[in-house]
């Protein structure tokens, strides 16, 4: 991976979270990039982590592969 939203949109490809999470890292993210963050900064990096908490915990379940 080279940065944290290639990271973030994997985990948005391969798993179902809650709106209110999905709501909460948009507008998180929304906010740094506007106050001049980049996606390889370390906050982008602590939503991802946010996000894969959220699969350990059991809180976001794997999308069906459709063949």
């Amino acid at each position: 991976m080279k940065d944290g939203m290639e990271r973030i949109n994997q985990l948005f490809d391969e798993y179902d979270f809650p709106l209110t999470a999905m709501q909460t890292v948009r507008v998180r993210l929304g906010d740094w990039f506007i106050g001049g963050g980049k996606s390889t900064d370390g906050y982008v990096w602590q939503q991802a982590r946010y996000l894969e908490n959220l699969i350990r915990y059991g809180l976001a379940e794997r999308k069906a592969v459709i063949e």
